[in-house]
């Protein structure tokens, strides 16, 4: 019998490793059908096939409450006054040298020119300066109203009305520099949208207001707020002299200029003007805005309308700016205790002059104004503004206190030609304090000497106490007494106290050493400005310590 032989087959053991790897194969797909399966499990149970997505639900039925007309209330007055607001673009083409790269030659150098080298003016080049700025329309025919600041020098005048594809070119009709305020004019086929006007005067601090304009460009821009102050005046010059403000929180921003401030009635009541801020590298909105009130734009614009220009009142005076005090008031027989001291009769080139509309009706300095026109006169700001905004030519009648006996006055207001104002100051000899080292405080810090004969021949006069040195924090500081210590371009000479006259530097030592202690001091002084070669009248006063 024969054994038989068992030889392995190549082909048998490929066919082995094959199904190894599928072995494999099955392993890996189950591993992953797992993996993945665990995943959705994982999902599913997270959403849950009858949970429902995110869903923006349809307009349900608001909240009643005070919030809820609140928000209505804000959204008519907004739905009332937007479509009258537009935006303004304006363009203003001058001339400057440029130095090299184009810099314009009268821009100011940022670094001072610290790295040497001089710099050489190129010939004169035209350069167009675009502004931004808005403006509200309050008459159908396109006639708008808005900063001066704002189309003030512009070649071009271009207008966007909200919801209206087309650029209107707008002309100037006329302007009031001093309250910043313009009208200019766009044309239609068809009625404007415009807004109505409310009453300034009846607006109260805390009541809410809503500003729109074009803030950094962003048209129908509405911020809500409410008036923080009324009446705000200031003291710096410039047009701020000739108003009193609306200030508000609303948000007011560059580009916000010449648009309207609307009270809750969807009235306009004001036009945003400018805003105050810290600082010029961050002149953003800081919760502090002014806004030229409705009853002084309504007067510029209908003025401007009927003779296409806005003149002023005037009434040829110079006033004492500093505070009308108590024992002013009783100098002067004042019994209200309040009005505004007529210091000089003026003419039209700002020297005295008996030629003025106040001077012609019989008001003589030292008369203490204190109505005007039937209003009530407080102080220099209440009499400026009430002169300014009367029209030139109309007869007023002034009522004036001169040494106690109340006078009436029938006054005919001038023009206003020149935009003069009462200039603001802060203005060996002897000392007060020389004899009284002792007392420390308070003082009354007043230095003096015999007027100097040129000071006095510039001021025409024939002598006086010539101030040379004022305390700071003294009662003489206090009083707005200037000295030359201070590096003021002023120099005060007193010529009168308490009514005597003061021609020397001994005068007033003396006529001060016989007032009792805790009296009253009233000091009239002459201020020359170096500046313009000008003097002015001022008076004063201190109690003596």
């Amino acid at each position: 019998m024969s054994d038989k032989m068992i030889i392995n087959d190549p082909s048998e053991k490929a066919g082995r490793g094959k199904q190894i790897f599928g072995f494999l194969m099955v392993l890996l797909v189950l591993a992953l059908g797992i993996g993945i399966g665990t995943l959705i499990t994982d999902r599913a149970g997270a959403t849950g096939p009858g949970d429902s997505q995110l869903q923006m639900q349809p307009a349900g039925k608001p909240v009643n409450g005070p919030l809820q007309a609140f928000s209505q209330a804000f959204e008519e007055v907004s739905n009332s006054v937007s479509p009258a607001v537009v935006n303004i673009n304006t363009e203003e083409i001058v001339s400057g040298q440029q130095r090299g790269g184009g810099t314009p030659f009268d821009l100011f150098d940022f670094f001072g020119n610290q790295f040497g080298g001089q710099m050489t003016p190129a010939p004169r080049r035209e350069r167009v300066i675009r502004s931004l700025g808005s403006g509200v329309i309050v008459d159908p025919k396109g006639y708008i109203i808005t900063n001066n600041h704002v189309v003030e020098g512009a070649t071009k005048i271009k207008v966007n009305v909200d919801g209206v594809s087309e650029e209107y070119t707008a002309r100037l009709i006329g302007t009031d520099p001093e309250a910043d305020i313009a009208v200019i004019k766009i044309d239609g086929d068809k009625p404007f949208p415009y807004a109505r006007i409310g009453n300034s005067q009846s607006m109260k601090v805390g009541d809410w207001v809503v500003a729109i304009g074009s803030p950094f460009g962003l048209a129908q821009t509405v911020t809500a707020g409410i008036i923080s102050a009324t009446g705000r005046t200031f003291n710096d010059g410039g047009a701020s002299l000739l108003n009193d403000y609306l200030q508000t929180d609303a948000a007011i921003n560059s580009g916000n200029s010449g648009g309207p401030l609307a009270n809750m009635s969807g009235e306009v009541v004001g036009i945003n003007s400018f805003i105050s801020t810290g600082s010029s590298f961050n002149a953003g909105n800081a919760g502090i805005g002014f806004a030229v009130p409705s009853h002084i734009f309504v007067k510029i614009y209908n003025q401007i309308l009927e003779t296409g220009r806005f003149s002023r009142g005037w009434i040829g005076v110079s006033m004492n700016n500093l505070p009308f005090t108590p024992a002013l008031a009783e100098h002067f027989g004042v019994k209200q205790g309040s009005g505004v001291l007529i210091t000089q009769l003026m003419g039209e080139d700002s020297k005295p002059s008996a030629d003025g509309p106040a001077a012609k009706a019989g008001i003589k300095p030292e008369d203490v104004i204190v109505e005007f026109d039937g209003a009530k006169i407080k102080d220099v700001s209440d009499f400026r503004m009430a002169v300014a905004n009367t029209v030139p030519g109309k007869t007023v009648k002034v009522k004036a206190v001169r040494f106690g006996e109340e006078k009436t006055f029938d006054v005919v207001l001038a023009e206003r030609k020149m935009n003069t104002q009462e200039r603001q100051g802060r203005g060996g000899g002897y000392s007060f304090e020389e004899e009284e080292k002792a007392k420390t405080k308070p003082e009354i810090g007043l230095e003096f000497d015999n007027a100097p004969p040129r000071l006095a021949k510039a001021m025409d006069i024939s002598g006086g106490a010539y101030i040379t040195t004022v305390k700071p924090g003294s009662l003489a500081d206090n009083a707005g007494l200037a000295g030359q210590n201070s590096g003021s371009p002023y120099s005060d000479v007193v010529v009168a106290v308490n009514g005597k006259p003061v021609a020397n530097k001994d005068d007033l030592l003396n006529i001060v050493k016989g007032i009792k202690i805790g009296s009253p001091i009233v000091i009239k002084f002459l201020r020359y400005s170096q500046e313009d070669n000008s003097t002015s009248v001022f008076y004063t006063s201190i109690i003596k310590p």
